[in-house]
């Protein structure tokens, strides 16, 4: 049984263009990610992922391949 999981990480996303750079990636190449955003706002740049698959450590390589460092904070179970 797959669980609905939001995956929360700190991002050095700091721009409208690297967040739309980053959002065309997770939308082309990521299809086990329902759902993800970036809080610009916020002083980490909180990149917030919903999925059911997503490996933290595959997801963290392949940003990290596309110039997007991103550190892993939390995970929660979306009931």
């Amino acid at each position: 049984m797959k669980v609905r999981q939001v995956l929360i990480f700190k991002s050095s996303v700091k721009t409208k263009d690297k967040k739309n750079f980053l959002m065309q990636l997770v939308k082309t190449h990521l299809p086990q990610i329902q759902d993800a955003t970036v809080d610009l706002d916020d002083e980490d740049a909180i990149f917030r992922v919903e999925t059911e698959e997503c490996c933290i450590d595959y997801l963290t390589n392949f940003l990290q391949g596309h110039g997007i460092q991103v550190d892993f904070l939390d995970r929660f179970v979306v009931a």
